[in-house]
């Protein structure tokens, strides 16, 4: 039993450098592929945040023009046109508009 016992022992340190070696590429080689997935990851969760913030911004300036529409539909005289909500609805799809020119452009 002792001599079985010896054998495989002797056999076990005669493999296990080279085994040793493969299983530390192979962790190596993993590893790598690891990072190089989680910087596509990270990649294409930036564009798509970017085109969500995009159209989450084109979404509110239609929201505003709607608005502007209604405001301004029952206004007849250009005197009526000066009025408050309308120049605030105006400025903010002005600054919409800005932010999207922002976004487009990084």
């Amino acid at each position: 039993m002792n001599d079985l016992k010896k054998t495989i022992q002797k056999k076990i340190e005669e493999v296990w450098p080279d085994a040793q070696k493969n299983i530390s590429k192979i962790s190596h080689k993993t590893l790598k592929t690891l990072k190089k997935s989680e910087k596509q990851l990270l990649a294409i969760y930036d564009k798509t945040k970017k085109k969500t913030e995009q159209l989450i911004l084109q979404a509110k300036r239609e929201e505003l023009y709607y608005e502007l529409g209604k405001a301004m539909a029952p206004l007849l005289s250009s005197d009526q046109l000066k009025n408050k909500t309308i120049l605030k609805i105006y400025s903010e799809i002005q600054e919409v508009n800005k932010q999207l020119r922002s976004k487009a452009r990084s």
